[in-house]
């Protein structure tokens, strides 16, 4: 009796002990963390914007189109910090999915990666192709001597899913060059240009010389965009008019 018993709970065990083990297996990441609030920094127009995202995701539920969403309440609050907005409302949306039964796992994955596709999307616009690194210096990348940076377009982030599974977060906008918002506005689309190339070799030559010049500052360089065929040497990129200013 007591060697039947024993098996008995045993059995049990690793029952408990397998069930246990695929529970885990089926764990999702976790969610984008919420952004720390500063008491002293945080506007209110960042406030009254992430107190509509919560309103608004608790009233549409996750069938709401989060890309539509993400840019209406942008676009009503163009004062808000856009980087604490959508990693706000990309972590209430995210525990919506895993939280909702009628969901299967294999479904909750998919509409997590569709929803930090279409979140995290920044507008088009030109696009930085190097930059120095802060110190007089660029960065090498490779053979070319070139600092390339880290795109900031999601399409690139899901080509590398195997081997990169999560996505990349935005970071807070500070300095002079940032990087493209969600949505423009009167608050982000001011550029500073301090030179231009007609190529990218004499663009990076240029840039380059500026940073000897100015090691106090960074400059990026920027492919031809729209109606202007040559590069563009910024030292300041997607900020206020009144940064802008300040960059000059």
């Amino acid at each position: 009796m007591i060697s039947r018993s024993g098996s008995v709970i045993l059995l049990i065990i690793l029952m408990v002990t397998l069930e246990v083990r695929h529970a885990s297996s089926q764990q999702l990441p976790p969610c984008p963390p919420v952004p720390t609030l500063e008491v002293g920094t945080t506007s209110v127009a960042t406030k009254t914007a992430l107190d509509a995202v919560g309103k608004l995701l608790g009233r549409l539920g996750i069938d709401v189109d989060v890309r539509t969403t993400r840019d209406n309440v942008l676009r009503e609050n163009p004062r808000a910090d856009q980087v604490i907005i959508v990693l706000t409302m990309a972590n209430i949306y995210c525990k919506m999915i895993w939280s909702d039964t009628a969901l299967k796992g294999e479904e909750k994955a998919s509409r997590f990666q569709s929803m930090m596709q279409q979140i995290l999307m920044p507008v088009l616009g030109p696009t930085p192709v190097a930059r120095t690194s802060g110190h007089g210096t660029s960065h090498r990348y490779r053979e070319e001597g070139l600092i390339v940076l880290a795109s900031n377009d999601i399409s690139a982030a899901l080509a590398q899913a195997d081997n990169e599974p999560e996505f990349k977060l935005p970071k807070p906008p500070t300095g002079f060059l940032r990087d493209r918002p969600f949505l423009i506005n009167d608050y982000n689309k001011y550029f500073v240009i301090v030179g231009s190339a007609p190529t990218r070799e004499e663009g990076l030559h240029r840039m380059n010389s500026f940073n000897s010049k100015e090691p106090q500052y960074d400059f990026a360089l920027y492919e031809p965009y729209g109606a202007n065929p040559n590069y563009g040497i910024m030292m300041a990129s997607w900020v206020p008019r009144d940064v802008a200013l300040k960059a000059l």
